[in-house]
């Protein structure tokens, strides 16, 4: 089992990757708004300011989709956000990381 985690940037096509998981058999999801370092601290610490413009036409919000699923699922998940977002080795898109889960309790499963 594994842990993905996905910082989509695009926020706007967050329902249809969660659509698409559904239709693919992610049978669930967790999302939180996050808000990446370059632009918490471009704002609040004026010594940086000068970061906000590394990161102009991104957006200073953004989506922490995270499930945990099966190991043969996680490239599935990469081709369904990529599909949808874009290309994950252009900027603004967001990275995709998995982690190995040991040990998980009290997961929905398909059946």
């Amino acid at each position: 089992m594994k842990l993905v985690l996905i910082f989509l940037n695009k926020i706007e096509y967050l329902e249809d990757i969660l659509s698409a998981f559904l239709e693919n058999g992610i049978p669930g999801a967790t999302v939180l708004s996050s808000e990446g370092m370059g632009h918490l601290i471009g704002d609040s610490i004026p010594i940086f300011a000068g970061l906000k413009d590394a990161f102009a036409g991104s957006s200073p919000e953004n989506k922490l989709i995270i499930s945990a699923v099966k190991a043969s699922q996680v490239k599935m998940i990469k081709d369904i956000v990529e599909d949808i977002a874009g290309d994950l080795d252009q900027p603004g898109v967001g990275p995709i990381f998995s982690l190995p889960v040991d040990q998980a309790f009290g997961l929905r499963t398909e059946e």
